[in-house]
């Protein structure tokens, strides 16, 4: 007995961790593994598969890290097969069911910035909470081969599992395409034991991680390449990259580091890398980044995207918008004349009450903001002015890579210089927002509301104004989008590269396969000049179909016969037997039917009786007729349409493996039943 890994092959292992972006069902996964195993190796996979998700284990953590995950477990006693594969999911934006991007804000502050640790921690505590079930259910059935784990990662899925062997030795093996490398500032956070090393070698402050911002480079890399290579064995990880992918293009940036076997692959002919791009960014200005964004890293891991998104500007624009009502409220009443308040005192002190029961909160909630924006929009207006400041330089280097033309550069100076003049004035309104504010913190009662109502419409038209400044600010970064389209085609077809679907394909290419957006398998070959697609999957699934089809109307065939042989022929069989027993009964016991000559006296039956009956029977045979409807007519019939549609359905196979006869497995798929 051999277990030998079952996803032994670089094109089985991408399809299977490509399923696991597809959000299916138990049993769907169990079918599309079934048929990718089928259509890869034309076998039948091993005999039990069971799944786990990351979704069926509620409490992982509280807070919703962004972590996705599977773990397929194939069983074999016969074969001694027991192996379990933990399937970390990739990077996705936006995440399920929500916009969000979760993921690849973990991108940013787990990795590149190296200060959140949420979905590493819920990946191990995943993989350790499966990993005891399946256990306890082997040792229940009394199984004796050893359980062998194989982590399988893509993008984000692929740092995740990648991280936790070098950390943590989970696995006998780890197999991650296009993933996010493992960069030093992560591993610092979530590894005690380097961190340690760090601070020894280094001489840092162990409660000022910041400090690892200052260190060159090179040497922290060199150091923590060392240092987990000593760990594990690097021969348990293995990469799959393709040339193009901007993971992989960015993985020179500082901060990343390379661990294990790397095989990279050509996915498009016609575009090579943005390396080059990459390549131009300066280390200066990749740690300026880091530094920047680092002071948000404690706001993502308590309040996620959103959270960082108000803690750079300050701005509350849902707070902003909430103010919609008390505005209605106040143009009402102060549309009111003195006639129209005498008649309506009622309601004008009912409106009046019920501003003066939220004002508080409200004006609370601005002056929190205030302070908040007096905080940011300096400090972003500075950051936007390096930005300008540096980004001429930048963009001529997108010029002469080809990415970018004169005139395009040109709008977006112009564009970014027009952001910077709509903060600057957020930035001078903040005085004006701060005198107003200042004069309604005095109003404390009902009177003092009503009389300061022009006021609180200057507070609201102040912060519209504010509001219709940031509209601006979209719109300038939409005409930085229009003018950026070719740098955004780069980076586009570095992402499509990044994704599974481009490597699944590239590594077909060379047996003249192909597989759709849905994970249809495409077999491909060369007729002449031309080149001639045949939908494997689609075509098999219509074989399938119509045999089991075919076999239900031949269920049913077998049914209508049945019952026809019941109704008619066996019961006119079993009317004929009871027939002939009840006329041989009458002939051999006559007296029991004395009663058939009628009722006498007793002294005339003594007279009167019963000695012999003789039956002359003639039955007549079953009506041909029946038999012709039901045999001849109906049965043939069906009998025959269904033969022709097996004809039919076979010349499907046929035509595959006529079309394709060299490639031996295309036989075994169809046979197969998935």
């Amino acid at each position: 007995m051999s277990n030998e890994e079952v996803l032994n092959t670089d094109i089985l292992r991408a399809r299977i961790m490509n399923v696991e972006y597809q959000n299916l069902t138990i049993d769907e996964i169990k079918r599309e593994i079934k048929r990718i195993y089928i259509e890869e190796t034309g076998k039948e996979p091993p005999a039990n598969i069971t799944i786990y998700r990351s979704d069926d284990f509620k409490n992982l953590n509280d807070v919703d890290s962004g972590f996705d995950g599977t773990v397929i477990h194939f069983y074999d006693e016969e074969k001694g097969i027991n192996q379990e594969y933990t399937i970390t999911r990739g990077s996705e934006t936006p995440e399920k069911d929500t916009w969000k991007p979760l993921d690849w804000t973990y991108n940013v502050f787990g990795i590149f910035v190296g200060q959140n640790k949420n979905q590493y921690r819920d990946a191990i505590l995943f993989d350790k909470l499966v990993t005891k079930k399946i256990n306890e259910k082997l040792r229940n059935n009394g199984s004796h081969i050893k359980l062998k784990k194989i982590g399988l990662g893509h993008s984000l899925g692929g740092n995740l599992n990648e991280t936790i062997q070098i950390t943590k030795q989970r696995y006998e093996k780890v197999y991650v395409i296009n993933d996010a490398p493992p960069s030093f500032y992560q591993l610092a956070t979530i590894d005690p034991y380097f961190w340690g090393q760090l601070v020894k070698k280094f001489n840092l402050n162990p409660e000022h991680y910041e400090e690892i911002y200052y260190l060159p480079p090179s040497e922290l890399k060199a150091f923590a390449e060392e240092y987990y290579k000593k760990q594990i064995d690097e021969r348990s990880i293995h990469h799959l990259t393709a040339e193009e992918d901007l993971l992989y293009a960015v993985s020179g940036v500082r901060g990343f580091i390379d661990i294990g076997s790397r095989q990279v692959i050509d996915t498009n002919k016609d575009f090579t890398s943005i390396k080059d791009l990459i390549a131009k960014i300066s280390d200066k200005d990749v740690k300026a980044i880091q530094m920047y964004l680092s002071q948000y890293s404690d706001v993502y891991n308590e309040k996620g995207f959103d959270g960082v998104v108000q803690a750079m500007t300050g701005v509350d624009l849902s707070l902003i918008e909430s103010l919609e009502s008390l505005q209605g409220y106040i143009e009402l009443l102060q549309g009111y004349d003195a006639i129209d308040y005498v008649m309506n005192t009622g309601e004008v002190f009912s409106k009046l009450m019920h501003m003066f029961g939220e004002f508080g909160e409200i004006l609370s909630k601005i002056r929190h903001m205030y302070d908040e924006m007096s905080e940011k929009i300096p400090v972003l207006l500075e950051h936007i002015g390096i930005l300008y400041k540096n980004l001429d330089p930048i963009l001529s280097v997108f010029v002469q890579l080809g990415y970018m033309t004169v005139e395009e550069k040109n709008t977006v100076l112009r564009e970014v210089k027009e952001i910077e003049k709509d903060v600057a004035w957020i930035k001078q309104r903040l005085h004006a927002l701060f005198v107003v504010i200042k004069q309604l913190t005095d109003v404390t009662s009902l009177h003092e509301l009503f009389f300061n109502l022009t006021v609180i419409m200057v507070l609201i038209e102040e912060l519209s104004q504010i509001s219709d400044k940031v509209s601006d600010i979209v719109k300038h970064f939409q005409i930085i989008q229009e003018n950026t389209k070719n740098l955004q085609n780069a980076i586009t077809t570095s992402v499509n590269a990044h994704s599974l679907k481009d490597v699944i394909n590239a590594l077909a290419r060379s047996k003249g396969r192909a597989y759709d957006e849905y994970g249809n398998l495409i077999l491909i070959k060369k007729v002449g000049e031309h080149e001639i697609r045949m939908n494997l999957s689609s075509a098999v699934r219509i074989y399938q179909k119509g045999l089991q089809i075919m076999e239900e109307k031949e269920a049913v065939l077998h049914k209508m016969k049945q019952r026809y042989f019941d109704e008619y022929v066996e019961d006119f069989e079993i009317q004929k037997r009871e027939l002939m027993k009840k006329i041989e009964d009458m002939e051999q016991n006559p007296w029991a039917y004395q009663h058939l000559l009628g009722h006498f006296t007793y002294d005339a039956e003594q007279v009167y009786v019963l000695r012999r009956i003789d039956v002359h029977e003639s039955i007549p045979p079953l009506d041909p007729r029946i038999p012709y409807i039901f045999e001849e007519a109906m049965f043939s019939y069906y009998g025959h349409e269904i033969s022709r549609g097996k004809e039919l359905i076979e010349t499907i196979k046929k035509s595959f493996e006529e079309f394709f006869e060299q490639d031996q497995n295309v036989s075994k798929i169809f046979d197969l039943r998935y």
